[in-house]
């Protein structure tokens, strides 16, 4: 008697099944279209990078996620790809060297070492657009609409667009620079998860009373748009830099072009867990998600173009996410 063949799939990893597969697919078509009509172009990069060059500036953080192993042929260490949006980077950092605006749109499978908060999974397809060499508040306010209308185009309704802005949240804990990297990991999780109790447990010497202090009133400023308002009296404090990061997320918000049917959020501790991102960084929700079904930022120097910071800036959505969410029939 011929016994069963056992099999089964990597944890967390999965597979798409009818009539899902299809679904996803014509999701897939809908955004490249969106993206190219949009006037962006279309690329392919590779599932595999060398380890080496992963992540531009925020090598560290990429290596981070990234499943990598020796090639056989060469000896050199490989990565699957965790992210598409830094080979965008690299792309038109090293392959366009365009010192022009360059804008980039792409579709593709990513795995990451560490599971999904979403989807529990490894595994996923990413899909995003990214403008470069453009600094301009226009170029952070097209992103952010490209985003939302991605969205909507899907037939997502009922949005919530969260803006924060990461540069802000740098300037306030630059405070505490010279006492190491994993202290202000340590407050930039605090302050994502709004825990006053976390942030007072890890700030306890008298010294830091003040600005303690300002970092629990940063966690607390979160809400409309009225929020600008009262973070320009709370951290007057800490000088004019701060205050241009809220002026530049006011004129931003006077850019944009949200309608009646998508709710402005503004959080400003929040920095979307990237510490390459250091403009403004954003996030959109529905209602019966807990979690974001896209998100973005600005991201100025991931890549050097002729030993110059490449301004930088774009959003991912991930597309598995976001089909749960889209009739099976778009």
């Amino acid at each position: 008697m011929a016994s069963k063949i056992r099999w089964s799939l990597p944890e967390g990893v999965d597979e798409l099944l009818p009539p899902k597969a299809l679904q996803v697919e014509k999701l897939r078509r809908k955004l490249i279209d969106l993206y190219v009509s949009s006037g962006y172009e279309f690329i392919i990069p590779p599932l595999l990078e060398l380890s080496e060059t992963l992540g531009g500036e925020a090598h560290d953080e990429f290596k981070e996620y990234a499943f990598t192993f020796q090639d056989d042929l060469t000896g050199k260490d490989l990565s699957l790809r965790p992210d598409i949006s830094e080979q965008a980077s690299r792309i038109d950092a090293y392959r366009m060297e365009s010192k022009d605006t360059v804008k980039l749109c792409y579709v593709g499978d990513v795995v990451k070492r560490k599971v999904s908060k979403v989807l529990r999974s490894r595994t996923t397809i990413q899909a995003g657009a990214e403008i470069f060499g453009d600094s301009s508040i226009d170029a952070d306010a097209e992103s952010i609409n490209l985003m939302i209308e991605s969205l909507q185009s899907l037939g997502i309704k009922h949005l919530t667009l969260s803006l924060g802005h990461a540069g802000l949240v740098s300037l306030v804990l630059a405070q505490f620079k010279d006492r190491g990297n994993l202290l202000i990991e340590d407050l930039e999780s605090a302050l994502s998860r709004k825990s006053v109790s976390d942030i007072n447990s890890i700030l306890t010497d008298e010294k830091d009373l003040e600005n303690k202090n300002i970092i629990i009133a940063l966690s607390k400023l979160y809400g409309g748009k009225e929020i600008i308002s009262e973070a320009r009296q709370k951290l007057n404090i800490l000088g004019e830099e701060v205050i241009a990061c809220l002026d530049y997320l006011d004129k931003l918000i006077a850019n944009l072009e949200l309608d009646s049917e998508v709710k402005l959020h503004l959080d400003l501790g929040e920095i979307q867990g990237f510490r390459y991102h250091n403009g403004v960084v954003f996030s959109a929700y529905t209602e019966s998600a807990g979690y974001s079904l896209a998100k973005g930022g600005r991201y100025d120097g991931l890549r050097k173009l002729d030993n110059e910071p490449r301004p930088a800036v774009g959003f991912d959505l991930d597309l598995l996410a976001v089909a749960s969410f889209t009739k099976t029939d778009i």
